[in-house]
């Protein structure tokens, strides 16, 4: 009887696989994925379709990394003079902007330029970003291949900081402009260009003061471009081509502080508890505990137009999401590119406590980063933390300057079309995804002018380039960014008029 019943329940679960195969077999369409789209030598020169001055382009990058214009958080210790010198530089570089657009100064030190359209009917474009940058710090200077703001031009790139985050992208425009009223271009749309100074602290005095000036005049948005995502290669896992992300919505983000007291004393005499061990499990718990991520909304759109080029048995996967959805999060989960769109994510940045070895600290305290995905917000973050580490004694501290994720942009808007098909044109290899841009950015203060905002710069970025963001030996490739300047010439140009 046994052995009979077996064999029925045998059958059955054969037979509900055979189901289930046959069912994801035919989701997955053909056996043979997609050819990638044709490789280029990453050394080899692209074509150009504009004839500016290539080394005086790369000169003037090199010139404006030169002017170390580092934000802190304490602005008394900032040098504002270096800021007026590069305002000064921007001035005297690009003759035929100043001489022809309208230029307005906010916030003390932030540039916003007007280019007049002649069809006042169209909405008004913008593109923004911003020229300060994070400290090189002195004890990390030695290990940089050339001096953080030396600006050298060597071995095929532009180095120093600024050259990722934010110079590159945000002179490669300025060059842009410059070249194409040097053309005589005249665009129907008017577009501005904002040149902010404290997006590193914040951007309330920088871009704060350029949207809120833009709203007392009544300017209504197109769209805005800012900072964001790049070209990313070798991001997943069988996919050897290029990535070109919009970035379509933006994480927020949260400080949280875990403080604790507790009775201090003699080292030699411990207590069970102390305040580095109350706090230190408080943070194993969030590590090991994080907020839960799922495969679903903005990062399937990512993944979606990536599908016909995967593997066989990442097809099978990614196109039965129903069925293999907690295999496609864990390995998600597994990559710190991935596990940052898929979920709101925890870094642990600052751990305090104590002042001498033999000394039992009596108070301490630890900071936490979050950058909440859009399918949180900043009371749920609260409320994680509280749950997780459930210890009633550390007190829970909200940090200033918190923010909720930002609204999802359309992609069906025809200036992420025409974002598009710009990159399709210049970067023909990248295959373009919308994505969810993960770290911070000004666009965060022009949610009351626009909701088509997208995070873009067209830098060609490997993993090896994530760590030198904020990081030791900042650069960026030459001809990469002469691409650079030539797409956005191009893009400008594209929506110049009516969509």
């Amino acid at each position: 009887m046994l052995s009979a019943i077996s064999g029925i329940y045998l059958k059955f679960i054969t037979s509900a696989l055979l189901v289930i195969a046959a069912i994801t077999l035919s989701s997955c369409g053909t056996t043979e994925t997609l050819p990638p789209p044709p490789a280029r030598d990453i050394d080899t020169p692209i074509e150009r379709t504009y004839d500016f001055d290539e080394e005086a382009v790369i000169n003037r990058l090199s010139e404006a990394i030169q002017f170390a214009t580092v934000s802190v958080e304490d602005t008394t210790l900032i040098d504002f003079s270096i800021y007026d010198e590069f305002i000064e530089f921007v001035k005297e570089s690009y003759p035929l902007i100043n001489e022809q657009l309208e230029l307005t100064i906010l916030g003390g030190y932030s540039m916003l330029y007007k280019w007049e359209g002649t069809n006042p009917d169209l909405k008004p474009a913008i593109f923004i970003g911003h020229y300060d940058v994070v400290p090189a710090e002195e004890s990390s200077r030695m290990l940089w291949t050339y001096p953080p703001f030396s600006g050298e031009i060597a071995e095929g790139f532009v180095w120093g900081r600024g050259a990722l985050d934010d110079k590159g992208g945000l002179m490669s425009i300025v060059e842009a402009f410059e070249e194409l009223l040097a053309q005589g271009f005249e665009p129907e749309r008017t577009f501005y260009l904002a040149l902010n100074h404290d997006e590193e602290i914040g951007g309330l005095s920088g871009a704060g003061s350029i949207a809120r000036y833009l709203e007392e005049q009544g300017v209504e948005l197109e769209f805005l471009v800012d900072e964001g995502l790049p070209i990313a290669e070798e991001i997943i896992d069988g996919i050897d081509f290029p990535l070109a992300m919009i970035g379509v919505a933006k994480k927020g983000a949260v400080n949280i502080e875990l403080y604790y007291r507790h009775e201090g004393g003699h080292s030699s005499m411990p207590p069970r508890l102390s305040v580095v061990s109350v706090l230190g499990r408080a943070l194993t718990e969030l590590s090991e505990n994080p907020m839960p991520g799922e495969y679903s909304g903005l990062i399937r759109d990512t993944f979606r137009p990536v599908i016909p080029y995967m593997s066989w048995g990442q097809r099978l996967a990614f196109n039965n999401p129903w069925l293999f959805k907690g295999l496609i999060e864990r390995r998600m989960s597994d990559n710190p590119a991935t596990n940052a769109a898929l979920r709101t994510t925890a870094g642990k940045t600052i751990f305090e406590a104590g002042i001498k070895e033999n000394v039992l600290p009596t108070e301490g305290r630890a900071v936490i980063n979050f950058r909440i995905h859009p399918n949180d917000t900043v009371d749920d973050v609260v409320e994680y933390v509280r749950r997780t580490i459930d210890n009633e004694d550390i007190e829970i501290r909200v940090m200033p300057r918190m923010r909720n994720p930002s609204p999802v942009s359309s992609t069906s808007h025809p200036a992420y079309r025409a974002l598009q098909s710009t990159i399709e044109e210049n970067f023909s290899r990248s295959v373009v995804v919308p994505s969810l841009f993960v770290a911070g950015s000004d666009s965060r203060h022009f949610h009351n002018l626009t909701n088509n905002m997208y995070r873009f710069r067209p830098i060609r970025a490997t993993h090896d380039d994530r760590a030198r963001l904020h990081g030791i030996d900042e650069r960026i490739r030459i001809y990469n960014y002469l691409e650079m300047v030539q797409f956005h010439m191009e893009f400008i140009k594209n929506t110049s008029g009516n969509l």
